[in-house]
């Protein structure tokens, strides 16, 4: 069982609750948000990323595509490599040119 103290709530929308530091990345689709888990199969909520984006920013959560809002603690310096980052999995992000330095920056200060 995971400790809610180390692991915080996140709510997503009114009946759906996650806990942010098992989420490996979220992924925007139209007016829906795909949720993808470490060890669980992916959740679709009707919510927009971008609605979704200001509750996961305090628990480490970086917007790097319009498409994609990453969790840092998945993410390491060395899986960046060109316009691409790998999380666990071998799932391959894209990274837009303007949100390339601040990942980069990210990565360097979480170490």
């Amino acid at each position: 069982m995971t400790n809610s103290l180390t692991n915080p709530i996140v709510f997503l929308n009114k009946r759906t609750m996650v806990y942010a530091n098992e989420i490996t990345f979220l992924e925007a689709d139209v007016n829906y948000t795909r949720v993808y888990f470490e060890e669980k199969a992916p959740l679709m909520v009707a919510v927009t990323l971008k609605k979704i984006e200001s509750l996961f920013e305090e628990h480490g959560f970086l917007r790097i595509h319009k498409k994609f809002l990453i969790n840092l603690n998945y993410a390491d310096k060395s899986l960046l490599k060109n316009k691409m980052l790998t999380l666990p999995g071998n799932v391959e992000i894209k990274v837009s040119r303007r949100k390339r330095s601040t990942l980069r920056r990210n990565l360097k200060s979480k170490k």
